[in-house]
């Protein structure tokens, strides 16, 4: 009986490369907020209740995302201002337009805003430090604060626009009328 080692080069690196890929599915899947810090997390606290009474709730642990207004850098640190949007269960905010409210991240060291740039989609976890009031154009708003401890940023999507195919919705025979393979009205062969 021949064992595991002994088998042949190409047997042993296709194992090799079948279980290297299959870790990095499962990590590309994986939340971008560490289990330790998720755990810590009160999940029966809801985005509407944290506005209402962000002060009542500080120093709790919550899981926020959504898509970035603005980041001011500041001398004490960086904030990013958020619309919250609902987290999908692998923690990346919806794409809808449903929100519930704007939050601040809170962040003690430098943050690129050329990076947190208004329109990406951002997800953190930290403690509620309270509410500050503020303003959204020109209406008064208190915002959430909230201090990161681990912060994601969600790559930019690309979205194609969807082409349909000729004659769409009816199909043949209400093609376009001259169109055929053979028929090119603004082909010219120049010799």
């Amino acid at each position: 009986m021949q064992s595991f080692l002994a088998q042949p080069r190409s047997t042993v690196s296709s194992i090799r490369t079948i279980l290297l890929v299959s870790v990095l599915m499962l990590q590309a899947c994986a939340h971008p907020i560490s289990q330790n810090l998720r755990q810590q997390a009160d999940p029966t606290l809801t985005f509407a209740e944290l506005l209402e009474n962000a002060d009542g709730h500080r120093g709790e642990v919550m899981v926020l995302g959504g898509t970035i207004v603005a980041t001011r850098n500041l001398a004490s640190g960086t904030e990013i201002e958020v619309v919250e949007k609902e987290l999908s269960s692998y923690g990346e905010p919806s794409l809808s337009d449903d929100s519930r409210g704007r939050f601040i991240f809170v962040h003690p060291g430098y943050l690129e805003s050329a990076l947190f740039s208004k329109g990406r989609s951002v997800t953190g976890a930290g403690k509620v430090l309270g509410s500050r009031l503020g303003k959204v154009g020109e209406r008064e708003y208190r915002f959430p604060l909230i201090a990161i401890e681990e912060i994601k940023l969600w790559e930019e999507y690309t979205q194609y626009p969807y082409y349909y195919p000729y004659g769409y919705p009816y199909g043949f025979p209400y093609y376009y009328p001259f169109y055929s393979p053979f028929f090119h009205p603004y082909h010219h062969n120049y010799r």
